[in-house]
């Protein structure tokens, strides 16, 4: 028997830890509060945890036996084109039905989209398939479920027509939830070779912050009086800047976006956003709100740009503003993108 927590009508967030095991996953969103339950769930598959996960990173394998019902709505809340230069979908998808699980409980990501009478959901869920909490439909995530560095997202309606509202309702959480899990994935192809342990105590030891700086990547602390120091690698080229300030913002998109260009202006040679691709989302990060901005950076100038991800929150009476990029031309970007996310989320103030 293992164990997996429902995502409760409320909504759910990290538990702000500041780097996370594979046995104690989170998932993160911008509404609502923490809402976990334990959830006793019955081993299905025969497979030995242990057995190496299959597929590539961001796949979400959705195993429905009514895919037809639902194709459209689990396609348009999982491949949502992220902006990047290239547009790319925020997750590749693998669909199966129930009759080949036994093969499909072997991948990285399995989201799991049936109805309380489905004889899958009776053998995973078992009474849980029928205390549905609003009554229509419910959603479970579980961590290493049938394999190890594994994980489920089972939603289920309690009958066919409560599938697309429910899917509907949950939209956002469900992404919110993948993103999350596949940040944590793609944080160990970021320190794959591991932290540079010099770099990463330096910056500590000079700064009121901590961030874990990967292996072959080199810090630039020219600006450090300026309160902006940032690190970076290569192959692909890969930035991330701390920028901080001894007082606290409003975290208006705006602003933040204009902090950002100004920053970007004096230390990135004259990037900037452009306004065409900027998507804004609010997050928890660090136990409070965080403005979560993405989209495609520019150097009209060079003409270049790339897409970048960036964060701007409030700790404890000081503003800080994070900030990933990456420049690859013609060549796809979103791996990378989420890897330079996952060095952000390293960062912890003191």
């Amino acid at each position: 028997m293992w164990t997996g927590y429902r995502i409760q009508d409320t909504g759910y967030r990290a538990n702000d830890e500041r780097r996370t095991t594979t046995d104690d996953r989170r998932a993160a969103t911008g509404t609502g509060g923490l809402g976990f339950a334990a959830l006793g769930l019955f081993l299905l598959a025969c497979t030995p945890l242990g057995t190496k996960t299959l597929g590539p990173l961001r796949e979400v394998t959705v195993v429905s036996d009514h895919w037809d019902l639902v194709d459209s709505t689990v396609v348009m809340i999982l491949q949502q084109p992220v902006p990047t230069p290239q547009p790319e979908p925020e997750f590749k998808v693998r669909v199966g039905s129930s009759d080949k699980f036994d093969t499909y409980s072997r991948f990285r990501i399995v989201f799991l989209v049936g109805v309380s009478q489905d004889s899958l959901m009776r053998q995973v869920l078992g009474a849980r398939a029928d205390s549905l909490s609003q009554g229509d439909y419910g959603l479970f995530l579980v961590p290493n479920p049938w394999t190890k560095d594994q994980f489920a997202l089972i939603f289920v309606a309690r009958d066919a027509s409560g599938l697309v509202p429910g899917l509907v309702a949950y939209g956002a959480r469900i992404r919110t939830t993948l993103r999350e899990v596949v940040l944590n994935q793609l944080a160990r192809a970021a320190y794959i070779e591991g932290v540079d342990k010099a770099g990463t105590e330096e910056l500590s030891r000079r700064y009121s912050f901590s961030i874990d700086v990967p292996r072959r990547w080199l810090v630039n602390e020219d600006h450090g009086n300026s309160r902006f120091v940032y690190m970076y690698g290569h192959f692909p080229d890969r930035n991330v800047f701390v920028y901080w300030e001894d007082t606290t913002r409003q975290l208006v998109p705006y602003l933040m976006a204009a902090v950002r260009d100004s920053l970007a202006g004096m230390f990135y040679d004259g990037d900037s956003i452009d306004p065409e691709f900027l998507r804004v989302d609010t997050i928890s990060f660090l136990a409070g709100p965080c403005l979560r901005l993405s989209g495609v950076w520019r150097n009209e100038r060079e003409t270049i740009g790339g897409p970048f991800v960036n964060y701007s929150f409030n700790f404890q009476g000081r503003f800080y503003m994070l900030d990933g990029l990456v420049f690859d031309p013609g060549k796809k970007k979103l791996d990378h993108l989420v890897q330079v996310e996952a060095v952000v989320r390293t960062f912890t103030p003191r």
